[in-house]
């Protein structure tokens, strides 16, 4: 209802000024079946009744109302497109013979196609993307080791075994007014050792000592404990429980270094002609790999191309807006998403009709494509056949970022446990032996004196 709205809005806004200049002329139109873009539907019980939609549809029925022509579709069959080697050649074929007066598929005005054939305005700027397979979940067979950096497991090793050493030394140089017998001293280190673990795992472990210094560093160590258990366990949530892919194809040079994935683009189209003319870098690659693969270029695209996508095998790099419908038809048809999309290229290029040479309605075609294009209309008919595929695509959150705790993150935790609690244990022991020393000094000659 909105679309038949803004279409007849559209219609009065152009009509004062280009109506009915073509009134009588009849204009066929070269159509290719490439749904969703334009599909051709027939009847099965009947051959001969056939319907037409698609994008090519919208915008000429609406033409065809302001200026007052009348159009029919002339079909490229996939035998033209067979014999010219590619859907682009089979078209022009049909302008240069007569059968076609406009190319309804559109098409990207070059140096070559201007000697002859001719282009209406630009109907769209398109952009490009690599349209390919779901990236694989990596395994979580490391993910208990994911929540921390190499480095951070490397000082907790650290600051594990410098808490047992501490410990279990100045357990035992601590003197006491009993001695300590030699089979209790044996079993210091592995107690040290055990109490330090229990504490780690958040298991809790009592220590039997009342004295300042090992309190100081049991104490820290409780609180270095808290900190890296509840910091690992928030961490290890997300990479259990959300899926991580592997890194998705945003450019040439990714899709060149990939080893699963070869390139492939329709025969004729721009895309492929890019490649296969680049002598250096990516391009180069990915033109040598059709080369080895001419099964690679395609001649058609419906069913040929989500074949070879679903299969794993290649990517394809094409126009944006056809990889939309593209993922789109695949996820509606597998309830799932099997197909993804990498970031534009920094590559794009307009696109507009192709008419034969010397076509003498182009001005009024030019005409009423600007004014439907300043009123809006182009644009509405082009985004009914857009579809939502957000959660398909790689920047989504099918792809979440997981992050690693650094080093940097866990400083405080580490300070605490070599500064609050190794050296000012090691302070606070050394206070305990030298003050009891200097008191008994002070108290000897007093002692002397009395007697």
């Amino acid at each position: 209802m909105f679309f038949v709205t803004g279409f007849f809005f559209g219609v009065l806004l152009v009509v004062g000024s280009l109506a009915k200049q073509m009134t009588g002329v009849h204009l066929k139109i070269a159509v290719n079946h490439e749904p969703p873009i334009f599909s051709i539907i027939r009847n099965p019980t009947n051959e001969s009744s056939v319907r037409y939609s698609g994008f090519t549809k919208d915008a000429f029925q609406i033409l065809s109302s302001v200026l007052g022509f009348t159009f029919s579709f002339v079909e490229v069959t996939p035998t033209m497109v067979k014999n010219k080697g590619s859907i682009d050649a089979a078209m022009v074929h049909q302008l240069l013979g007569k059968s076609a007066d406009i190319d309804g598929r559109l098409i990207s005005p070059t140096a070559e196609r201007l000697e002859y054939m001719d282009f209406t305005l630009a109907v769209s700027v398109l952009n490009f993307a690599i349209i390919q397979p779901m990236p694989n979940i990596n395994n979580r067979f490391m993910a208990p080791f994911k929540p921390f950096q190499s480095t951070v497991w490397y000082m907790i090793f650290v600051a594990f075994g410098a808490t047992v050493v501490f410990l279990s030394m100045i357990t035992k140089c601590t003197r006491s007014s009993k001695p300590i017998p030699r089979q209790m001293q044996s079993r210091v280190f592995p107690g040290a050792a055990w109490y330090t673990f229990s504490v780690l795992v958040a298991q809790g472990a009592y220590f039997p000592s009342n004295r300042v210094s090992l309190r100081s560093i049991a104490g820290s160590w409780c609180l270095v404990a808290v900190v890296l258990v509840y910091a690992y366990n928030g961490t290890l949530i997300s990479h259990v429980s959300l899926p991580k892919y592997e890194p998705i194809v945003n450019n040439w040079a990714d899709l060149a270094a990939n080893k699963n994935l070869r390139v492939t683009a329709q025969r004729g189209s721009l895309s492929a002609n890019i490649i296969l003319s680049s002598k250096t870098g990516s391009l180069k690659t990915l033109g040598d790999s059709l080369r080895r693969h001419p099964e690679d270029l395609l001649l058609s695209l419906p069913g040929e191309l989500e074949r070879i996508l679903h299969s794993g095998c290649c990517a394809y790099v094409g126009v944006k807006r056809l990889g939309e419908l593209i993922v789109y038809g695949s996820m509606i048809a597998h309830g799932e998403c099997k197909l993804t999309m990498g970031k534009e290229l920094d590559y794009s290029q307009v696109w507009t009709f192709g008419v034969a040479k010397n076509f003498p309605y182009l001005s009024s075609i030019n005409k009423g494509i600007q004014s439907m294009r300043q009123s809006g209309l182009l644009t509405r008919i082009g985004k009914t056949y857009l579809k939502p595929i957000d959660k398909c695509l790689a920047s989504s959150a099918a792809r979440p970022k997981q992050s690693q705790l650094t080093l940097y993150d866990l400083a405080g935790a580490f300070t605490i446990i070599f500064g609050l609690g190794c050296l000012f244990s090691i302070l606070v022991y050394l206070l305990e032996m030298v003050v009891p020393y200097l008191v008994s000094k002070t108290r000897s000659p007093d002692a002397e004196i009395t007697q």
